[in-house]
């Protein structure tokens, strides 16, 4: 596991923008930690700022969750998909405006697009494996949606970010963060991880963020069943989608590859019928 000093993480404190934890998150997750939370009072809290009210019900009635009915308030929302669903549809569209016109070496509103597309097709591919008995989709949603949120960060300070995403992306043989660590001594997993941590997001998904660019991870003996089922399908998810969306491979595969087939029992016939069949999934609910 990467090993986090005191002194990177006070560089990181210092050194970049991490937003802080909106008002509105702190009441949600302090409503979460009851024994039983109130949909009411979620929906209260969300309800007091009306553009997040409007994102939340916009993506809640979206083909992600597939629900039967048109939802028209918040509180049916948190009834049908849960406390942690709501929470980190809240975390994402909290984060992403934190971010907004800010100065950066990269599109913002295209990361952000793409994370949701990412946690959409895993959610995706969590039901076509059937593993939601031992990978909650929430988790899988969640970890979708935040895996790569110190990019935004990084583009944010480095002018030249965008050239070493390139870089990072034209050398599949490499693992990209350490390609990060050679140009700035840190790299966006790092920075994500202090991103998610200061958010409250869970803590397997905060260990995640931390450690998921590294290529032995599925044989790690400090790692949940749960964390290396959420590895695994983001792997393939990010390939999915960016043959979907580009018709290549995702820079990430070449190296992730081997161990993720190897762990969900695939051939390389068994995967690519896989993939056919999530893109189309995704092509059918998202167009």
């Amino acid at each position: 596991m990467f090993d986090l000093t005191k002194t990177t993480a006070q560089k990181i404190i210092t050194g970049f923008q991490i937003p802080v934890k909106p008002e509105v998150l702190t009441e949600l997750q302090l409503e979460q930690a009851k024994p039983v939370p109130s949909a009411s009072a979620f929906a209260e809290v969300i309800s007091k700022d009306v553009a997040l009210s409007a994102n939340v019900l916009k993506t809640v009635n979206s083909s992600l969750f597939g629900l039967d009915e048109t939802i028209t308030d918040i509180k049916q929302g948190v009834m049908l998909l849960g406390c942690d669903n709501i929470s980190n549809l809240v975390s994402f569209f909290q984060l992403k405006s934190a971010m907004s016109g800010k100065n950066s070496a990269i599109s913002h509103e295209k990361y952000w697009d793409t994370a949701m597309e990412t946690a959409n097709m895993a959610n995706i591919l969590l039901t076509q494996l059937n593993l939601q008995d031992n990978c909650p989709s929430e988790d899988a949603y969640a970890f979708g949606l935040f895996r790569d949120c110190g990019i935004p960060l990084m583009a944010m300070k480095y002018d030249n970010y965008k050239d070493i995403l390139m870089e990072a992306n034209s050398k599949p043989e490499l693992v990209f963060t350490d390609i990060e660590e050679k140009h700035y001594q840190t790299n966006h997993a790092t920075i994500g991880y202090f991103v998610a941590k200061s958010w409250h997001l869970p803590k397997n998904i905060c260990e995640l963020i931390l450690r998921h660019h590294e290529t032995d991870l599925l044989e790690a003996t400090d790692v949940s069943i749960v964390q290396k089922n959420l590895y695994a399908l983001v792997k393939i998810a990010s390939n999915a989608l960016n043959h979907y969306k580009f018709m290549t491979e995702d820079s990430e595969w070449l190296l992730a590859k081997e161990p993720v087939l190897e762990y969900f029992g695939l051939t390389e016939f068994e995967y690519n019928d896989l993939e056919e069949d999530i893109k189309e999934s995704f092509r059918t609910q998202f167009g």
